[in-house]
């Protein structure tokens, strides 16, 4: 019987699967073949799964300098193997200080 087993791994089939690299700015990298018309939200979801510390919805993936949304595909995006995505944590703050902090502030002469 071991004569009529399968081999169930999956075939890649270039032109059809391509390999795209997520990276962010702490090195941690991921791997992932996907097919050309999956939408990336499966790259995103196997990405924030494999990076523990990383909250969903934390961050911004890009690819060539634009951000990528989850309904993208890497058909619509003309990704070609072995291409980089970008994840980038967002940063808050900007916001105003409070007036009491602004008063303690020495003015420029």
């Amino acid at each position: 019987m071991a004569g009529d087993e399968v081999d169930r791994k999956p075939v890649i089939k270039p032109g059809v699967h391509l390999t795209l690299k997520v990276q962010d700015t702490a090195g941690r990298t991921l791997e992932r073949t996907v097919r050309r018309t999956e939408k990336l939200q499966g790259l995103m979801d196997a990405y924030y799964a494999t990076v523990p510390d990383v909250t969903r919805g934390t961050g911004r993936f890009l690819y060539d300098g634009g951000r990528l949304a989850g309904w993208q595909t890497p058909a619509e995006l003309e990704m070609e193997d072995g291409d980089e995505i970008d994840f980038f944590t967002e940063l808050l703050g900007g916001g105003r200080a409070d007036v009491a902090d602004a008063a303690e502030l020495p003015v420029p002469a």
